[in-house]
């Protein structure tokens, strides 16, 4: 009985923790301009999407993911850049793993009516 009490408490933390590497990657995808071509919600409709030669990713999508869909690959091509991205250097390891849990969790999101999220 306490051993599945465990499982239960540590299933909870690591949702929280989850959760809460999603929010912060959220801010932090706003706060670093991945908007301005991805869109607020990650749809590939930023401000700036219209004038790129490539247009960006529709993070929903994980047939567009060339260099693979999970949490590291994301954190990779933050980092390193992929296709017509550019590499984003200054941004941290830790703050790249967040922003790839926030771009992950939209995998999962259903899309609602209009395009929007």
């Amino acid at each position: 009985m306490a051993s599945r009490l465990l499982l239960v408490l540590a299933a909870g933390l690591a949702a929280a923790a989850c959760t809460g590497a999603e929010e912060r990657g959220r801010r932090l995808y706003a706060e670093r301009g991945c908007a301005v071509c991805h869109g607020a919600n990650g749809r590939g409709d930023g401000p700036s999407a219209k004038r790129l030669d490539a247009p960006p990713r529709d993070f929903a999508d994980v047939r567009g993911y060339s260099q693979g869909a999970g949490l590291n690959a994301i954190a990779a091509s933050i980092r390193r850049g992929a296709g017509a991205m550019p590499p984003f250097r200054d941004i941290t390891e830790p703050e790249a793993r967040d922003i790839a849990a926030w771009i992950v969790s939209l995998q999962h999101r259903p899309a609602e009516s209009g395009g929007q999220r």
